[in-house]
């Protein structure tokens, strides 16, 4: 039984390995030296052997100084040698570049929106000389704009970008070994679902909100986090925000806990509802995360119910919870905080491996949500024949998972064709099947991942992990830059828009 087991799941890893987008676990090292032990919270310290003055400039947010008071680490990031991530970034100037990381207490609603795994702030310390006096320590966040723009001009201050994001990886390993586990048994993932941030919450900055595919996890966009967070036109104006899901639960169960979420998180960390990061978002999708994020710009209507069921919801006689878990489902309205989205290889109308013997393999494997499959046979036993003749047999198989949602169905074609309300683009990968119409990266053919009125789309010669190739970054950098340079994105920032 072991054997056979083993053998049914090797096709079902070979399909999670084109679905998902690889993470290779980074790891770093470093000299005994490269770790200090330097005491940011109080007025002087000792740094490299002498007394100096400590200074918090304002670039720090009263989120870092907590971190800086209670670390774990501090790590001289020029020092640092990672493995795992393709580029390295650093700016040189004056002062010495710095990864704080610090355990994660979870203390406050808002740290259960930093990883759990710890949190890491890239700062700089430039020492000023004072003729009589101790030097002066100036301690700054290398991520604020005010330090970003310094590397333009003729005095820089130094910063090493990719050493601070390989710290927060090397600590956030298990959230990439997690994937797997929470597809499988997605009732009971390892962290929690919800929208997290790996840099201090800036109100004044553009969310780019990541949202993973299939089998994947936010880890799986740390080399596309490195290239975009280097780059000073980009890391002025947005800050990264990434939702973890368990995949293995319905796409539209998903797409409800990312709209939600999306909301708290925006609620919780602007209460008055002022700030940019509440206004303006511009999303990235990967492959199934692509579908969640469909329903943050469109309107249902009764569009999806009517492919699902042969009955008007509100004609049902259903008990509150039902009401709740089914209208949450399928009936929804674009969020105006949502400016753009790029879709990166989705398979709006979905993929024949989903469908196939290999799809068919691990629908077996994984076990199937509860409240959902519940649900769904309540309302075929209380309302016979209501089921589309589909979903009929989706409830013959004990309910939906996430692969049953990717295989070519009504419910999907239906989601396609809903139109989206804000400006979106599409990047997909071709394996050498002659490009246009006729290409395919090898899990989601082009006829899929086109969608009609796409402000741009591009091609790129590679695999279903798009985002790994360098023309696909070089496309996300060009769509973002031109997001912020519009001239309404330049009033809105100087306060004459919204």
């Amino acid at each position: 039984m072991k054997v056979d087991y083993c053998h049914r799941f090797l096709p079902a890893v070979s399909f999670c390995a084109l679905l998902s987008g690889c993470a290779y676990p980074v790891k770093i090292s470093y000299p005994s030296e490269a770790s200090i032990h330097p005491a940011f919270n109080q007025p002087f310290t000792t740094w490299a052997g002498e007394r100096v003055r400590v200074v918090l400039t304002p670039s720090l947010r009263a989120e870092s100084l907590r971190y800086l008071a209670n670390y774990d680490q501090v790590f001289l990031a020029n020092s640092l040698r990672q493995r795992g991530l393709r580029h390295e970034y650093k700016i040189t100037g004056k002062g010495t570049p710095l990864v704080i990381h610090a355990k994660n207490p979870e203390s406050t609603p808002q740290e259960k929106h930093y990883p759990s795994t710890g949190i890491t702030l890239g700062l700089t310390a430039v020492k000023e000389e004072r003729p009589g006096q101790a030097p002066l320590l100036k301690l700054y966040d290398a991520f604020d704009p005010t330090v970003v723009r310094s590397s333009s001009g003729p005095d820089p201050i130094a910063a090493n970008y990719t050493a601070t994001l390989a710290v927060l990886d090397s600590y956030a390993r298990q959230v990439a070994g997690s994937a797997a586990g929470s597809f499988l048994r997605p009732d009971n993932p390892r962290f929690a679902t919800g929208i997290y941030l790996i840099h201090p919450y800036d109100p004044n900055k553009i969310p780019i909100l990541f949202v993973h595919g299939l089998i994947s996890s936010p880890l799986s966009w740390q080399n596309l986090t490195n290239d975009l967070c280097a780059d000073p036109k980009i890391l002025e104006h947005y800050q990264p925000w990434f939702f973890l899901y368990p995949t293995g639960q319905p796409v539209l169960e998903s797409a409800e806990q990312l709209r939600e979420d999306l909301q708290a998180t925006q609620r919780l960390f602007d209460p008055k509802g002022t700030a940019i990061a509440s206004h303006h978002v511009v999303v990235i999708a990967h492959s199934m995360g692509g579908l969640l994020a469909h329903t943050l710009v469109s309107d249902s209507g009764d569009a999806l119910w009517n492919v699902f069921a042969d009955k008007p919801f509100n004609n049902l006689t259903l008990s509150p919870s039902e009401k709740n878990l089914l209208s949450g489902y399928f009936f929804f309205r674009h969020q105006p905080s949502i400016e753009r989205v790029i879709f990166l290889a989705v398979p709006h109308r979905g993929s024949g491996l989903a469908s196939g013997i290999v799809g068919s393999i691990a629908s077996r494997l994984v076990r199937h949500p509860k409240t959902v499959a519940e649900a769904m046979k309540e309302l075929a036993v209380e309302h016979p024949g209501i089921l589309q003749p589909y979903f009929t047999k989706v409830n013959a198989r004990g309910g939906p998972i996430s692969l049953f949602s990717l295989a070519p169905n009504p419910l999907l074609d239906r989601l396609a064709a809903l139109p989206i309300r804000v400006p979106f683009h599409s990047i997909m990968g071709d394996r050498g099947r002659g490009g246009g119409v006729r290409s395919s990266d090898g899990v989601v053919p082009y006829s899929s991942s086109h969608l009609a009125g796409a402000e741009s789309e591009k091609i790129v010669p590679t695999g279903h992990g798009v985002f790994s190739n360098e023309a696909a970054v070089f496309e996300i950098k060009r769509i973002l830059e031109e997001n912020f340079e519009r001239p309404a994105d330049r009033a809105r920032q100087d306060g004459r828009g919204t």
